[in-house]
Parts: C-alpha cells; sequence; structure tokens
C-alpha cells in the first residue's frame, strides 16, 4: 500500500514516536509509507500580504529535512502546508491530529482513503467545538485506546476501529532486576500543561516526604520546570531518547499523575524499566491490571497518588512484586504485535472502499 502520514510537525513527543514507529514498521513490511509534514501549522490558510508570503516561503526552503531525534527509514516530504496538491497521490492517508484532519477532509479520492488515527481529546489543542467538528467527520477512525473508543461512540456516533494499542521498543527500554535504591527513588515527566498533572505529582512526593524524608524525586522534560519542585530534585533537560532507559532505571517507582491521555506512553516504559507504577487510571487500562500489574488511582488526587507510593515504601515485597509483575506484563506488548494489527486494519479499509 501507499500510505501518507499526516503530522502537524517534527517535534519530539510520545505522539510522533508512536507514528514514526508505525511508518517505519509498515515500511520494514513493503509498504510506501509516507511523513508529510508542513512548516506552516495546519489550519486554514490565512490571507498574507506579500512580506508574510515572503517569510513562509523562507521558512519552507530553510525547514529542516530530517527528524534529529529519531531515525526515521521512510520517506520525509516537506511541505509548505497540507493542501491537497502538496500531498502525495496513495491508498490510504492518515490524519494524526485535528488540524491535519480539516485538512484531509478537503482532499478527493486520489489521497486514498481518509483514516484519523486519534490518540488524544485534543480539546487542549484548540477550540473545542472546531477539534470536536472533526471527530464527527467522515473519515475512518481509529482510535489508540479503549476510553477513545467509547468516547468516539457514545457522545460522537462513531464506530471506530481499535483500541490501536501500541508496543514498546524493548530493544530501547529494558533493565535488568536490581535492589531498591536507599533512599528510594521516585520518577515522573515533568510537562507544564496543567491536564498532566505536575502539580498533584509534586504535591504527592511533598506528603510522601513527610513520613520518608530522604525520598528522592527524579524527572525529565522538555523545559525547564516552572512548577515549583524541590529543590533537590534530580531533573535531566531534554535527554537524548538514548538515556531514557537509564534514567526510568534508576528509579523504584514512576508516577503518572495526568488528568486524562489518549494512552500514556511513559508508565509503559517505565513497567519495560521494572519500575513500579502509580498511575491516574486515564488511559491505561488496555495495558495494566490494577492492583498487580500497577497501582491505579483517580486523577487531580495528590493524596491518593501519595497513599499509592507509601504503600509501595510501606512493603518493599509488594514493591517489588509490583515492578516484576508490570514488567512480565508488558513485555506482550510488543510492536511487531502492534504494527500487524495496524496493517490488518489498513488493508481492511482499503480493501472495503474498492
Amino acid at each position: 500500500m501507499r500510505i501518507n502520514f499526516l503530522v502537524p510537525g517534527l517535534a519530539i513527543s510520545g505522539g510522533n514516536r508512536i507514528i514514526f514507529e508505525y511508518a517505519n514498521r509498515l515500511g520494514a513490511r513493503g509498504h510506501a509509507v509516507t511523513i508529510v509534514a508542513p512548516t506552516e501549522w495546519p489550519g486554514p490558510a490565512p490571507r498574507r500580504s506579500p512580506r508574510q508570503r515572503l517569510a513562509a516561503l523562507g521558512r519552507y526552503l530553510l525547514a529542516n529535512r530530517r527528524v534529529a531525534w529519531f531515525d526515521l527509514d521512510v520517506a520525509l516530504k516537506i511541505v509548505p502546508s497540507l493542501a491537497e496538491r502538496h500531498v502525495p497521490d496513495a491508498d490510504v492517508t492518515i490524519a494524526t491530529y485535528w488540524r491535519t484532519a480539516e485538512a484531509q477532509a478537503q482532499y478527493g479520492p486520489r489521497k486514498g482513503v481518509p483514516v484519523y488515527f486519534i490518540q488524544g481529546y485534543e480539546i487542549w489543542g484548540g477550540a473545542r467545538e472546531e477539534v470536536e467538528a472533526t471527530y464527527r467527520g467522515p473519515a475512518i477512525k481509529f482510535a489508540v485506546s479503549s476510553w477513545l473508543k467509547r468516547l468516539l461512540r457514545d457522545r460522537f456516533d462513531q464506530d471506530p476501529v481499535g483500541p490501536m494499542v501500541q508496543g514498546v521498543n524493548f530493544e530501547q527500554f529494558h533493565h535488568e532486576a536490581r535492589a531498591i535504591n536507599d533512599p528510594p527513588r521516585i520518577g515522573m515527566l515533568y510537562r507544564d500543561t496543567t491536564w498532566r498533572g505536575t502539580t498533584e505529582g509534586l504535591h504527592a512526593v511533598e506528603l510522601v516526604r513527610k513520613k520518608y524524608p530522604g525520598v528522592r524525586l527524579v524527572m525529565f522534560g522538555q523545559g525547564w520546570p516552572w512548577i515549583e519542585a524541590p529543590a533537590d530534585v534530580e531533573y535531566h533537560h531534554d535527554p537524548p531518547q538514548g538515556e531514557l532507559r537509564k534514567i526510568y532505571g534508576s528509579c523504584d517507582i514512576w508516577i503518572n499523575p495526568s488528568w486524562h491521555e489518549g494512552l500514556p506512553l511513559p508508565p509503559m516504559e517505565a513497567m519495560a524499566c521494572r519500575c513500579a507504577v502509580v498511575t491516574t487510571n486515564v488511559g491505561t487500562e488496555d495495558y495494566l491490571v490494577p492492583g498487580e500489574t500497577a497501582l491505579v488511582v483517580p486523577p487531580r488526587d495528590a493524596e491518593a497518588i501519595a497513599d499509592a507510593i507509601l504503600t509501595l515504601l510501606d512493603d518493599r515485597r509488594r514493591l517489588q512484586a509490583v515492578a516484576e509483575a508490570g514488567h512480565r506484563h508488558i513485555r506482550t506488548f510488543t510492536w511487531e504485535r502492534a504494527v500487524l494489527g495496524f496493517e490488518r486494519a489498513l488493508e481492511d479499509v482499503v480493501r472495503a472502499r474498492r
């Protein structure tokens, strides 16, 4: 098949990492895959002055033609915009963000079957009515998780394919069994968007330190923390992808305090690196067993996160048992399984449209 993936940009993100993994692995299976990335933010084209048009041309000509943080093995086409004339003809074209779905909705049949791969409820990325309008559009929906599939079915009267649960790259994320650190180390991804729950995660660690004052907090992220963190936080700023395994592997407990996510990657990666995971119950139901492979708490509840962490710190045998159970369980989520399911789904929708 000729497959286009429409992405809003090439910045490092969990969503792009998943898309690029699918692209590489579909390419390795013999499909002609192209990543299409615009230099102008997807959306309705504004009226521009000659100077603005010249600036846009400059951005296109000077745009980076490679992805520095990921080894992409398929074609990458940098385009001025996602207008139909810039996108290669294909058997299937996959929108991956609500703005790319807006552009895709204007394409004719030469771009193939329109598929909308939904990885999150993206009302954080634009006006709610505009985002939700894309969920009601005619493209065939692929949902990354069960809760997104239910949302699309119940609220938008859609019948999405899925859940399309991604795999874990076990060549990158792995760690040998190890003793619990003394003092214990708790890890968390830093994100400055409110719904990622960083504030609740930091407050939970503060509560834990009332009983275990020596606990170390480890974080990594792309920006420098502006949300107040402990003075002794071990912060890894924009670490190379190859360093993530070491960061996860240095921690005993990994917390995911997000309010909502499509299907969060860090808990999966942390489980692969033998961390005991404490996570909110948002997007994780497809890859963990509550109480067995991870401890699960409601979102926006710092005290519940702290209580779960204390449950593990008070019983170190259980901490190790949860870490090992999580590691064994997540090892079944291979990229080989994920890409075969994605490929079959694409073949089915293309066949149905012929």
